[in-house]
């Protein structure tokens, strides 16, 4: 009685086993029957259905799983291009980012809009930025404009002028 329980339950485990494999079984690996035919096959004749599954009706893999084109040396040299032709599609590019900052920002005139860059490249001399304005001392007489404001002679102003006492 054990070995008839064993064997039902071994049936059943196998039964299942081919048909969860049929149902994530790609199409191109069908083969002799369609899908169909090979569930009817497997639950109709339990043992003998999943065998035939797993021995006749699942075709081999592929011999190598697919390679995405960038990992792929035939689509790498397929894509040969010279330097020139590179130096081309870039000052295209920079041309097109070009005119859309043109559009988004509006035409700068020509005094502000910076130079292209060279082609051949040359080294630059770093850009001088104009120095910043120093910070009065403390102490020091604000200048005029300022000194209408300017209660306690240290560049704040009254607390009832309706602005904050702490900004200059």
């Amino acid at each position: 009685m054990r070995w008839i329980i064993t064997g039902g339950i071994l049936a059943l485990v196998v039964t299942v086993y081919a048909l969860v494999d049929l149902t994530v079984t790609d199409d191109r690996r069908i083969r002799h029957l369609n899908r169909v035919l090979w569930v009817v096959l497997i639950v109709v004749l339990p043992v003998i259905g999943a065998a035939a599954w797993l021995a006749w009706g699942k075709g081999p893999r592929a011999s190598a799983p697919p390679m995405a084109p960038d990992d792929d040396p035939s689509f790498s040299r397929s894509t040969t291009v010279s330097d020139e032709e590179t130096d081309r599609r870039i000052a295209d590019l920079e041309a097109q980012l070009a005119a859309l900052d043109d559009e988004d920002f509006g035409a700068a005139p020509e005094a502000e809009r910076p130079a292209p860059p060279a082609a051949s490249p040359e080294p630059r001399a770093p850009e001088q930025r104009p120095a910043p304005k120093p910070k009065p001392k403390r102490g020091a007489k604000p200048d005029a404009g300022a000194a209408e404001d300017d209660v306690d002679g240290e560049g704040h102003r009254a607390t009832g002028d309706g602005g904050d006492s702490a900004r200059a």
